[in-house]
């Protein structure tokens, strides 16, 4: 699949998990934690119209997951594509979005870093984003060393703490029989905004596919 087919393809699952959310910032900063290849960073980047957006991960590597290396390559490669082609009415809509953010010198930033115990994460965001992160973390996943209901704490501390006063928290996971409810751990730290569940079809190598998976979204404000 085209990179712009599965960008908006991405971009059509962000405008659904923040949909009703009031995000009208001017300049925002963003904070896209579990970025893996970095299509999500740039759909929030697209979405919010941000000034800056790091997208953080632990890039191990392992299964399906990508290095650093392979996924500034993939954003780079993004990035060349969209410069190659020549400024057209007739373009794409999205392609002329991506040249808007160059042309001003937005693109996202990636960080290889660990969620649950680093020290040095993006600070002063005005809105944070995870999407399928904890659950991963519950479950040690990532290969971390904290998991279950410890390393979910500290994951959200160091998120509440990376995002400054009056900034916007969303968390999106699995809707599953046995999944994890989330709202105890960010309501430590955050205020309640909203809870609500959506359906999308699941995104393969070719476009939209029949199944489709249940999500939980977690809306917050940093106090």
């Amino acid at each position: 699949m085209e990179f712009i087919e599965r960008l908006k393809l991405e971009l059509e699952d962000l405008q659904e998990f923040l949909r009703g959310l009031v995000l009208n910032i001017p300049d925002c900063r963003v904070g896209d934690f579990g970025c893996e290849r970095g299509f999500t960073s740039l759909s929030l980047m697209l979405e919010l119209n941000a000034a800056e957006c790091t997208g953080v991960d632990t890039f191990t590597g392992i299964d399906l997951s990508p290095t650093l290396e392979q996924a500034q390559q993939e954003l780079d490669n993004v990035k060349a594509r969209v410069l190659a082609v020549q400024e057209n009415p007739q373009e794409d809509g999205l392609i002329r979005e991506i040249q808007n953010l160059l042309r001003n010198g937005r693109y996202p930033m990636l960080q290889q870093d660990d969620i649950v115990q680093s020290n040095s994460l993006p600070k002063n965001l005005d809105f944070a984003f995870c999407r399928l992160v904890l659950g991963n973390i519950y479950e040690g996943a990532y290969g971390n060393l904290l998991k279950g209901e410890q390393a979910v704490e500290l994951a959200v501390k160091n998120i509440a703490a990376s995002t400054k006063q009056g900034g916007l928290v969303c968390v999106v996971e699995r809707n599953a029989v046995k999944a994890v409810d989330f709202a105890p751990f960010l309501e430590a730290h955050l205020s309640f905004l909203r809870i609500c569940h959506i359906r999308r079809g699941d995104i393969g190598t070719n476009g939209r596919t029949s199944s489709s998976t249940s999500y939980i979204v977690y809306a917050y404000r940093k106090p």
